[in-house]
């Protein structure tokens, strides 16, 4: 029996590997073989006329001690661990590189502000401290929300890869997931949180996949009537961090520790995903007529964005397997993979005017291309530009029974 299993797990081994490489091929075929400028976009995106938030600001002759540790951290292959607690600073410093929790305050500074919610931020691959800390920085002046990063410490350009596939098609919880995943369920559980909002990019989308997949275990439904609370729904207090940094717990996440996810809690949780590469992304509750699905999600995707053809741009999505749920914006003839540079700069210059709350309704510079799926008038996450919110007025379309199925929804 032992040697049973053995061979079928190899042989769904085997038929991942086909899968993924298939993926790949597809997303790699179908567009202009420019691969370069589908990941780093044109040369005139390398300098904006607002170069805060840009990217390629990490190279900085200027900053040569910064550029360089850049440099080394996507190239030399690192752990992606808490380093051992005797080991030597320096070795410490450059070969272990766990996923760490951060704090970003909002544009003028405050941890506090919009206290009845919660903004979180999970980056992609080849994202260093510094780099991490400009994309939160951009979201915190876009939105005028503090944001709690989720910092997935690039391990290296091929460990970070290496990453995404066993998280994309094997749906494996690298470290990133195990870290992110308790502070989003204790936001969940808080009742003193009305939105939990996640603005996932790239492996970060994987990711949130992952943590979807584990709410998907704790998610019973409607919370039983006049039924206690209970402890675990009590607010968490918030502690205070040491001056002494300490690298958080990366124990394995056991679902027994975690007590179950009601709709009310799980109706808080707002995901915005980036080139949206998972296989699968799935809503816990599906729409039905007056019911909106749970959790609200949406995607965004440059047409020559390579990563984003990998998953919720995917050129033959039905072959692999690959289900997107939520509405799938476009740019189209786009090219670039930078959250910055690539998707939040041109959200700005089509969408912020001035200090005015909220976008201008409109879904520019973006297309929509599941009509059919449940969505706005206008992108939710553009509502929340310069610490405005969604109308309460404003409604989703549902038209009818859907079920969700390789990025369009079926009735």
């Amino acid at each position: 029996m032992l040697r049973l299993g053995s061979m079928l797990s190899l042989k769904q081994d085997w038929e991942n590997v086909r899968n993924l490489r298939g993926i790949v091929r597809d997303a790699a075929t179908g567009m202009p073989p420019l691969y370069f400028f589908s990941i780093f976009g044109w040369p005139s995106t390398w300098l904006t006329p607002d170069e805060r938030f840009s990217e390629f600001r990490i190279i900085n002759p200027w900053r040569l001690g910064r550029t360089i540790r850049f440099l080394w951290q996507i190239s030399v292959p690192s752990i992606p661990l808490n380093p051992p607690v005797f080991g030597p600073p320096m070795l410490n410093r450059f070969f272990w590189e766990p996923s760490v929790i951060l704090q970003r305050p909002d544009h003028i500074g405050s941890f506090t502000s919009f206290p009845q919610e919660a903004w979180f931020c999970v980056n992609g691959i080849m994202t260093n401290d510094s780099v991490a800390q400009i994309n939160s920085a951009y979201l915190a002046d876009l939105f005028y929300r503090p944001i709690t990063m989720i910092w997935n410490s690039t391990d290296s350009l091929l460990v970070d890869l290496f990453e995404c596939a066993i998280g994309k098609q094997w749906y494996y919880n690298v470290e990133p997931a195990i870290v992110a995943f308790p502070p989003l369920y204790d936001a969940l559980k808080d009742p003193c949180k009305e939105r939990v909002v996640v603005i996932a990019h790239s492996q970060g989308t994987i990711i949130m996949a992952n943590i979807l997949r584990l709410l998907k275990s704790l998610y019973v439904g409607p919370r039983p009537s006049g039924g206690d609370r209970g402890l675990l729904d009590e607010l968490i207090p918030s502690g205070f961090a040491p001056a002494e940094f300490v690298y958080p717990d990366q124990t394995p996440v056991d679902l027994g520790d975690f007590g179950p996810i009601y709709d009310d809690e799980l109706a808080k949780l707002e995901v915005y995903l980036f080139a949206n590469c998972a296989n699968t992304m799935a809503y816990l509750r599906p729409p039905a007529p007056g019911k909106l699905p749970l959790p609200w999600i949406e995607n965004y995707g440059n047409e020559y964005d390579l990563v984003a053809r990998l998953g919720m741009l995917a050129p033959d999505a039905a072959t692999h397997d690959i289900e997107i749920a939520g509405p799938i914006y476009q740019r189209n003839n786009a090219w670039g993979h930078l959250l910055g540079a690539h998707y939040l700069y041109p959200i700005e210059s089509q969408q912020r005017h001035g200090r005015r709350r909220g976008g201008e309704g409109t879904a520019d510079p973006f297309v929509l291309l599941n009509p059919e799926a449940p969505h706005y008038p206008s992108p939710r996450l553009f509502d929340y530009i310069n610490g405005g919110s969604p109308s309460a007025d404003s409604a989703p379309a549902i038209e009818a029974p859907v079920v969700v199925a390789n990025g369009h929804a079926q009735t």
